[in-house]
């Protein structure tokens, strides 16, 4: 049966080719107590196939019913295939919403302890669309931090200026959503920081930047206790919320995508 649906004919089709790709969710349980993507995005094979089903007809008639319909003009009948090749100076690859980085050393607390969490989802409690709509709070009960510890998670390596950066950033923004917080940042200090960037971040009032190697985080009571050293000194420090600082790792996705470049 052919029916008129706004001065066009469609013809129905009972015969769907294939249904619609459930999206991959993590299960409830695995959403407690952290803030990890619910939602987990399909993998490329599923994409494609989904990307290969017909929005409407279902096979094409050689109506061109979908040209009549398409206002920004994108489909064009006239158009033969043609292969493009593109020359670039730089590639700039993202990881979507995967975000891959060097397992964290196990004394540090991460996945210990509720108010242990990393820069990246200390980011998106940051964001004002993400899931505490840019509260800052402890995961483990839900106060809002008067001490925060940045501390990284692998001492040596060229990623050390660059998480310095971000950390500081992170930092910038929680003193300025609460007013008598105070931050701490212990990590090693490259010779590029102290000179390019250390002379403006010591301004920053409530943000302290120790030099030093954090060896372990302790639960001691709501608070934590990270246990660090200074030239060899050991030395304690408490704090509401621990962010580690993560050190980059480039996903399986990634390392695909250049291998084709």
């Amino acid at each position: 049966m052919i029916y008129e649906k706004e001065k066009r004919y469609i013809i129905p089709f009972d015969d769907v080719p294939s249904k619609r790709a459930k999206m991959p969710e993590i299960s409830i349980e695995e959403r407690k107590g952290n803030f990890k993507e619910v939602e987990l995005g399909f993998p490329e094979e599923v994409a494609i196939k989904e990307a290969k089903r017909c929005l409407s007809c279902r096979r094409c008639l050689g109506c061109a019913l979908c040209w009549a319909e398409c206002k920004p003009e994108a489909i064009d009948f006239s158009m033969s295939d043609e292969e493009i090749v593109l020359t670039f100076d730089e590639i700039i690859i993202t990881d979507g919403l995967e975000n891959a980085f060097y397992p964290i050393r196990e004394e540090l607390g991460y996945g210990k302890y509720a108010n242990v969490i990393t820069d990246l989802k200390l980011e998106r409690m940051l964001g004002e669309t993400g899931p505490t709509d840019g509260l800052i709070m402890s995961p483990l009960d839900g106060s809002i931090p008067k001490k925060m510890v940045f501390i990284q998670s692998y001492p040596e390596g060229d990623h050390i200026t660059s998480s310095l950066i971000y950390g500081i950033n992170e930092a910038i923004i929680a003193l300025n959503r609460i007013d008598d917080l105070e931050v701490n940042l212990i990590s090693p200090l490259t010779e590029q920081f102290k000179k390019e960037y250390l002379p403006q971040v010591e301004k920053i009032q409530r943000l302290k930047i120790t030099e030093g190697i954090a060896e372990s985080v302790e639960q001691n009571g709501m608070m934590l206790t990270i246990n660090y050293s200074v030239n060899g000194d050991k030395k304690k420090e408490e704090a509401d919320l621990v962010v580690i600082l993560t050190k980059p790792k480039e996903s399986e996705y990634i390392q695909r995508i250049k291998s084709y470049i």
